[in-house]
Order: C-alpha cells, then structure tokens, then sequence
C-alpha cells in the first residue's frame, strides 16, 4: 500500500473507505468475533484516537467488536510485544505510532525483532512535526537559530515529549545537521513541553503540528517551518526546513501490524519505510550518545 502523503488530521477526517483494512485476513468468514487493536500508547493520543476513528468504521462494516486496548510502557515495546506473543489469527492487532518499531530497537534490549516477529499489514497515516519558538528569543527563522546556537554553543534548549521521543531526536537531528550545540529539556508528554514553549522556559519544540499550530495562528509562539518533505496541507505558507538541510526529516507515521504469522496481504512498501527509518534513528541516537 502507498504510504498516505496527507497529515493525520487530513487522513482520519476522510478514511471511512478503509481500503486496506477490510482486507485483514484471507479468511472467509472473518472476523467471527470481536477484534482488539492494541494501542501501545496512552489513551487520547494520536495513535489512541486514530485507532478508535479507524475501529468504529470497521465495527459497522464487519459487524463486529473493534475493541481498543492501552497497553503503555517502555516506549510502547509493551503493548508491541503483547502483539508478537499473541496467537496468529487476526484477532489481536497492533495499531502503533513508529517509535517501538524503528526507533527502540536502537534505545532498548528488546525481547522481539519487529521486522522478523510483526507482519505489516498496512501504512494508515503520517504526521509532521512544527518547529516553534517563543516570540521573545527574537528568533524568526531557521538561519536565525542556528546563528544563536553557534553563538553560544549550548545556551539554547529545546523541549521534547520525554526521551527517546520524536521531538527529542528532531532536536538531536537539527544539531547534526546544522553543527549546533543546544541543550535538551524533557518533559512528561507533549502538552508539558508546549506549555514550556508558550512560557518561555525553552527555546524551541517540534511540535505535532495538530497541537502547535493552534497556538501559531493565535501568535503566542512563532513557526519556523515544518519536518516533513513538503509543506503541510495544513500550514501551506509554511516551507519545510528539508529545503535548508534536506535530512532534516521528521515524519512519524501510523500503521497496522499482526503477529508474524498471521496470513495478511504483502505490505511490502511499509517493510521497506521500516527498514530505512530504522537504520536512520540508529545511526542518530548513536551519534547522539557518543556526544554527551
């Protein structure tokens, strides 16, 4: 399946076809019974609130129970690994942002390999990110930030949802990039880390652009640009920071997997985006510890 180029908001606002989905499992009278989606995040968050959008649909069309479990811990490998051990059906399903799949094998001793033990079923949504600043760091573009940073080397800070996060390796990756020094705050999530941005505490966030932009069209912080490989279908004055330095990438996405052998249809593009992003944030995060 072509991954989705639109944002999760755009994606989830006209996904009622499901056009991949509703091909689970090759079996004919499938499901038979209810279904459970594994979240392995907590609840309201995007992939909590994506897998319930896409759960409902499904419960219409199958007639079945599309059950949504939160299954939270060690960045999301809990609730994944709860998938890789669970019998190969098509009942139990994992509904997951990237991070427990290409980003924690390089952070964490995992007791599953999820290229080898997950079979993908489906690439469901993307999401960008948007860096902002607060207003009163004088800071208005991208040039401007890397000429502060340079300038004292370690002064700036930028905030993220929590180690380890997508917001935290877009800073650690700005830093490569640009061959800057700045210094990383983490927070418990990334409504803490906005609000440390909104504050002043912090020079700047990646922020998902659902919850930055609200405060960026209000001009309580200011947007430098966004981290996907084109402009936002929801902030389109808005460049991405790809044209400046273009590995400037940060593109988390959404997606469907089942225990390895469950009989699912190829997603083979999805195991080819697995394989390159994980070989992306393994090289960073390596880079990123020999430096601290």
């Amino acid at each position: 399946m072509k991954l989705p180029r639109r944002n999760f908001l755009r994606l989830a606002a006209g996904a009622a076809a499901l056009p991949v989905v509703s091909r689970i499992a090759r079996a004919q009278a499938y499901p038979s019974r209810p279904v459970r989606f594994i979240v392995p995040f907590p609840a309201s968050g995007p992939s909590d609130v994506l897998a319930r959008f896409y759960g409902q649909k499904l419960s219409q069309r199958w007639n079945q129970p599309v059950v949504v479990e939160n299954r939270v811990g060690a960045t999301g490998t809990i609730g994944t690994e709860a998938v890789v051990r669970a019998p190969p059906d098509g009942y139990t399903l994992l509904f997951t942002a990237d991070l427990p799949i290409t980003m924690a094998p390089a952070l964490l001793k995992l007791r599953y390999d999820p290229q080898r033990d997950l079979a993908p079923v489906a690439a469901l949504a993307k999401n960008d990110a948007l860096l902002v600043v607060h207003p009163s760091a004088g800071i208005r573009s991208l040039a401007d930030l890397v000429a502060a940073a340079k300038v004292k080397p370690g002064a700036l800070t930028f905030a993220s949802g929590g180690n380890a996060s997508p917001s935290h390796l877009c800073g650690e990756m700005l830093k490569r990039q640009a061959g800057i020094d700045m210094t990383h705050v983490p927070y418990s999530g990334a409504a803490p880390a906005m609000n440390a941005v909104l504050a002043g505490d912090v020079t700047m966030f990646c922020a998902p652009i659902p919850l930055g932009m609200v405060h960026f069209k209000a001009g309580k912080i200011y947007a430098l640009g966004v981290t996907g490989t084109a402009p936002s279908p929801l902030l389109p004055e808005l460049a991405p920071l790809s044209a400046i330095y273009p590995g400037f990438v940060i593109s988390t996405w959404l997606a469907l997997f089942a225990p390895l052998a469950t009989a699912w249809l190829s997603g083979a593009e999805l195991s080819r985006r697995i394989e390159a992003d994980t070989a992306k944030w393994t090289d960073l995060i390596k880079v990123a510890n020999k430096a601290e």
